[in-house]
């Protein structure tokens, strides 16, 4: 199958929906969606399901973008294919075909996902451009431990978008099959931008050379960490649950207001995300010796996505530091919805020197917002890491 717009649809969202009935084909996604089948209540707008990686040639949002893939109802068992929608909507939508995509059966396990499309060349599909008419990009993807991180790299235009992994060893990469086009080229450790370059020329029959290096630097000295720098909230309290469970699920750790006191607490006393309504402040305590409080230093916290304007408003040993400006604005739920990509914000807070004291010190990270919501829907954002260094 396959979609074929010129503008996108009044209702704001593309979609092939598949209903199956429950009672043969109770399986779904694996078994790892959140059957909905028997519910006595529902959250927000009765419409936070289940949501799973989707992205793809003309969809929008890039390789990171989740969206519901399933949906068991009880009564049915709903599939989804998500070609774009307002769900934490990043850029404008693209339009022109969707596809091919197939809704496949099997009797021996998971179908495998390697389908041969190449006879659509022949049937005059609308929008349809074949492999002999796209062209391809390769090069090194230089500065990322490959060991320690995948190596993503992103294209993308207003009429596509791309990605593929580079080799963790020697860091090379070649991309998919490409329309012909301009497009600009992204870098990610993991899941965090560490570089962009513009003006990828792509032509059909040919290869491009390109390489893209990584601008993130690692600070000399490091006062403490708390999480990784891969774009990711992965390992803080919640953060395996978030994506398949509302945060007032019962399942859900508790969210505090808590206390991280650096070298004593596990990863996991850390919350994903801070909300305005639900467990702020974020309180950090640490030890430094005379030596490491001695100087200035700088407080950076990652954040990949905020809601109702939320950015992180911090106070070092009493002192308030400059609130940011709100950042760029996504009109739609994310947190809530089981997303925890955006944009992905960098904030760097300067500590004078005489800001640290030798002995006990104290962080507190608030949200800053000049909205207000309830609970969950209060003003709040999503931690990637926290690191104070010099």
């Amino acid at each position: 199958m396959a979609t074929y717009i010129t503008a996108e649809p009044s209702i704001g969202e593309l979609r092939w929906i598949g209903r199956l009935n429950a009672a043969l084909l109770p399986n779904d996604d694996v078994n790892q969606a959140s059957a909905i089948g028997g519910s006595t209540s529902t959250v927000e707008g009765s419409d936070v399901f289940v949501v799973g990686g989707t992205a793809y040639e003309s969809s929008s949002g890039g390789p990171f973008m989740r969206d519901i893939d399933a949906n068991p109802t009880g009564g049915y068992t709903g599939l989804y294919w998500y070609m774009n929608s307002g769900h934490v909507k990043t850029e404008a939508w693209r339009t022109g075909l969707n596809g091919p995509y197939a809704c496949v059966f099997s009797r021996s396990g998971t179908p495998s996902a390697n389908l041969d499309t190449s006879f659509w060349a022949g049937m005059s599909v609308s929008g349809y451009v074949p492999t002999s008419g796209r062209g391809y990009v390769s090069g090194k993807a230089s500065g990322i431990a490959g060991a320690t991180y995948p190596i993503v790299v992103h294209w993308f235009n207003s009429a596509a978008q791309y990605w593929t992994y580079a080799d963790s060893s020697t860091s090379n990469f070649a991309s998919p099959a490409m329309k012909p086009g301009t497009y600009t080229m992204v870098l990610y450790q993991d899941e965090l931008k560490v570089a962009t370059v513009t003006g990828v020329v792509v032509t059909a029959g040919a290869t491009a050379t390109k390489n893209i290096a990584s601008t993130w630097t690692t600070p000399a000295s490091t006062l403490f960490q708390i999480g990784d720098w891969d774009g990711q909230p992965t390992g803080f309290r919640n953060a395996a649950n978030q994506l398949r469970m509302h945060p007032s699920d019962s399942r859900m750790a508790p969210w505090g207001p808590l206390t991280y006191t650096v070298g004593s607490s596990a990863l996991t006393d850390f919350p994903m995300a801070a909300f305005k309504g639900v467990n702020d402040p974020v309180t950090i305590k640490f030890t430094l010796t005379a030596a490491q409080a001695s100087d200035a230093a700088t407080l950076r916290i990652g954040t990949t996505l905020s809601f109702a304007g939320g950015r992180p408003s911090v106070v070092v040993n009493g002192k308030a530091g400059t609130v940011p400006a709100a950042p760029t604005s996504i009109d739609s739920r994310g947190v809530t919805r089981g997303a925890y990509r955006g944009y992905g914000n960098i904030y760097d807070y300067p500590v004078a020197k005489g800001g640290l004291v030798t002995g006990s010190n104290t962080i507190t990270i608030s949200v800053a917002s000049g909205s207000s919501g309830d609970m969950y829907l209060s003003p709040n954002f999503i931690f990637d890491a926290v690191h104070l260094f010099r």
